[in-house]
């Protein structure tokens, strides 16, 4: 299929002015506002918890929400798990721990009460752990009970080390423990699940059935490991552009490569700005997403730097400028079939995806646009300036 007649003929070097203008315009505003309004950094950047809470049937997503509001939990989001709505909901927080400072003070002192120690260890990022080593081994029945009357009913605890005076881990109750009180109370267990019924029983529910089943998963993320990730994602990317600045330099030379590498930073530069912008979440997700954009963005510019090169073996057009010019309107239609197939495929998983996977098609949608864009207006007319540069310095 050819969109573009052959013989067509567009003088793309020749109007250069007005989009590189805009690109500098753009990669420039995108990392001015990265620097002022930031990013809005999911639970896997920034800490937090992400819970999927299973119900019998549909409910109400605004009372859902009020709910976990109600329990403390920090601008909680509501997101329907799977294409339609079968009961199935993500909760996610920024929220590591539902313990106040005022419950770890009553936590220490039922603790102290029962038996001395001699290390007391409650700096765990869930706040819900507690690494106690005793003068001397406690009444372990005693210990529980008397948290358990202290308001943290579903304590327990475990020997981390064995011994005379062994080290105790003492659980207090959750993040999970209270969301499965709170939506027990609220929207009752449904009795006729069997896991259902097995946590109304630990939890010394009665009632009659109601929608609620289960957490099918919980999982946390504490500040620090979301830093890491957050500092190891970012790493993933530039390790990827210096990997590609090197894989261009053999596989072309070294007119082609700081092109690409430019191209490149220039479509992530721009992805990342409109995330800022927009205040969409920025989670491990959109790494991927950027990573598969410098991807696609590369393969679409080899395919214009493989034209170039092509063209000048075979001596075609007037001069370099000429020759990139012929080689990038070679290239048009193959480039626009690919790039509205690939934005249609990524539209189509935006649009009925789910909110799960809307994120990551959003930014690919971003990079489609942008990666088209950059091969023609900005890697391409990269390889005249290099050439002009090498040019100049064995001349002078």
């Amino acid at each position: 299929m050819e969109f573009i007649k052959p013989g067509t003929r567009i003088n793309f070097l020749g109007h250069l002015k007005l989009p590189v203008s805009l690109s500098i315009i753009l990669v420039l505003g995108s990392w001015a506002l990265v620097a002022t309004k930031g990013l809005n950094f999911g639970i896997d950047f920034a800490g937090g918890t992400e819970a999927l809470l299973s119900f019998k049937a549909p409910i109400d997503t605004g009372a859902l929400q009020q709910q976990m509001k109600s329990l403390g939990l920090d601008h909680p989001e509501i997101v329907t798990y799977g294409l339609e709505d079968t009961g199935r909901y993500f909760v996610r927080s920024r929220t590591q721990s539902l313990l106040t400072p005022e419950e770890r003070a009553i936590a220490k002192k039922t603790i102290s009460g029962v038996a001395k120690w001699e290390m007391y260890d409650d700096n765990d990022e869930a706040g819900e752990e507690i690494r106690v080593k005793f003068a001397q081994s406690p009444d372990e029945e005693k210990l529980i009970d008397a948290l358990h009357r202290a308001g943290f009913p579903t304590t327990t605890l475990t020997r981390q080390s064995e011994g005379v005076n062994p080290v105790f881990i003492i659980h207090l109750p959750g993040i999970r423990d209270r969301i499965n009180l709170a939506m027990g109370q609220q929207y009752g267990w449904d009795l006729d699940d069997k896991n259902a019924k097995e946590q109304a029983a630990y939890y010394s529910w009665t009632g009659k059935t109601g929608q609620f089943r289960s957490i099918d998963r919980l999982e946390s993320v504490g500040e620090a490991v979301g830093h890491q990730m957050r500092n190891q994602g970012i790493l993933a990317v530039i390790y990827a552009l210096g990997m590609i600045l090197l894989y261009i330099s053999f596989r072309f030379d070294l007119r082609y490569s700081p092109g690409a590498v430019i191209a490149l930073f220039h479509d992530v530069s721009i992805t990342i700005g409109i995330y800022s912008l927009l205040g969409i979440k920025f989670d491990l997700p959109i790494i991927a997403a950027l990573l598969a954009i410098v991807g696609y963005s590369l393969n679409d510019t080899i395919v214009v730097y493989d034209r170039i090169r092509e063209s000048l073996q075979l001596g075609l057009g007037k001069n370099l400028f000429d020759t990139v010019n012929l080689s990038i309107n070679d290239c048009l239609s193959r480039t626009i079939l690919t790039s509205v197939t690939t934005f249609l495929a990524v539209l189509a998983i935006y649009i009925w995806g789910g909110g799960i996977i809307q994120n990551f098609a959003f930014a690919m949608l971003v990079g489609v646009i942008v990666g088209t864009y950059s091969s023609i207006f900005i890697a391409s007319p990269s390889v005249l300036a290099m050439d002009s540069y090498l040019a100049t310095k064995r001349n002078g």
